[in-house]
């Protein structure tokens, strides 16, 4: 179970679905990133993309954020996903969507851009490296790009795991470690 840690569903618990590759964020590291922005979270566009329990997403709902775009792949995390949202009673504020993240780029015209990316692919794509490795890290950095103005990106990797080559696609990419894993964010250059 997970507990959101603030705004108006503070408290309240959502599962986690049994799925392999969904290792949601601590507490302590969400806590973080939610710290981080808060100066762009009221009223934010947000896309949770590799959404799994959608803890991120609906964490940044319940702390203002205006509407989400989650996206996951596995059938067991989106049925998973859409119990919580349905538990919290946000289903007006969240499109749950079962799709490929590698995908969206060709289909996310329709969509508003976004104010908040979450980020959050297997760590084997990043651990396996090779070609999955290198087009993870393409859609991260093309997603990223399409950020409003004073938008944010946040993409989470086993601790340390980001190349200097990677890191200098996207200049100002800022890690934080928490345990094992690090958390990057990434603000557009105004």
């Amino acid at each position: 179970m997970l507990r959101i840690t603030a705004g108006e569903h503070r408290g309240r618990k959502l599962k986690v679905p049994r799925v392999s590759a969904t290792r949601p964020l601590t507490e302590r590291a969400r806590e973080g990133v939610m710290s981080h922005l808060q100066g762009i979270i009221l009223d934010a566009v947000v896309w949770d993309l590799y959404a799994g329990s959608g803890i991120l997403g609906l964490e940044a709902l319940s702390r203002g954020a205006a509407e989400v775009i989650a996206l996951e792949w596995s059938h067991k995390a989106v049925a998973q996903l859409r119990e919580n949202v349905a538990s919290l009673g946000v289903e007006g504020q969240i499109q749950v969507r079962r799709a490929d993240v590698l995908t969206f780029p060709k289909t996310w015209k329709q969509d508003p851009r976004p104010d908040i990316l979450f980020f959050d692919p297997p760590y084997a794509d990043f651990t396996q490296g090779g070609a999955q490795r290198e087009r993870v890290w393409s859609v991260f950095c093309e997603t990223a790009r399409r950020l409003n103005d004073h938008g944010c990106a946040v993409i989470h990797t086993p601790r340390g795991e980001l190349t200097a080559d990677e890191v200098a696609e996207l200049p100002g990419l800022v890690q934080r470690d928490y345990s094992n894993a690090s958390i990057w964010w990434w603000h557009p250059p105004s």
